[in-house]
This record gives structure tokens, C-alpha cells and sequence, in this order.
């Protein structure tokens, strides 16, 4: 996960060369490789989540995905770059449904 101004192409033929060659360069190819995982097609292994030209928000965004990813357990981004964020937690938080109303208080 992460930002590029690169075709997406470029970086998933590094992916695929790091996975083949065993190469310690992509995060992403080494837990393919440590988990026995195969190395998919492109549409299967990137995604394009956002798309903005450079600006101001984009790091904000690009944390804010990494941050929901890690807290789904799907992150492979080193974790000291992961920091509590509660506005980040308040928007992944699964929405809790209201509970039922009480029955006298529908007879009013």
C-alpha cells in the first residue's frame, strides 16, 4: 500500500522479480514466499484505492488505508510507521444498531 506516480505495471513487475529472485526489496513478494502463496496477476495483486494528483490530502488518505488494513490484521507495512489514531478508529468502527425501543415508550 502506498503512493506512486509510476504505471502500476512497473511495480508489479519489482514485486514479481523480488518473489522469483528471493529478494529482501518488497515486503509483499517476502510474505508471498514466507506464507507458500502464490505470485497472481496483476488485476488480483493491486488495486487502486485512490486517485489524485499530488496534493496535500494524499499522505493523509494513504495513512488512513494503511491504518484500516493494519487493524484488520492485513498490513505488511513495517509496523513502526503504524500510530494510534482515534478519527481513523471512529471511521473503521463497525456501525453498533440502536437498540429496541422500549415497548411502553412506543404506546405514548
Amino acid at each position: 500500500m502506498g503512493q506512486t506516480g509510476s504505471l502500476f505495471s512497473v511495480h508489479y513487475n519489482e514485486h514479481r522479480r523480488a518473489f522469483h529472485n528471493d529478494s529482501q526489496s518488497s515486503s509483499f513478494a517476502q510474505h508471498l514466499l514466507e506464507n507458500a502463496h502464490s505470485f497472481g496477476p496483476i488485476n488480483n495483486i493491486m488495486q487502486i484505492l485512490h486517485n489524485q494528483k499530488k496534493g496535500t490530502h494524499l499522505n493523509t488518505i494513504e495513512r488512513f488505508y494503511i491504518h484500516k488494513e493494519h487493524a484488520a490484521g492485513n498490513c505488511l507495512n513495517d509496523e513502526h510507521s503504524i500510530f494510534p489514531n482515534k478519527i481513523f478508529d471512529a471511521v473503521i468502527k463497525p456501525i453498533q444498531p440502536l437498540p429496541p425501543a422500549h415497548p411502553k415508550a412506543a404506546q405514548t
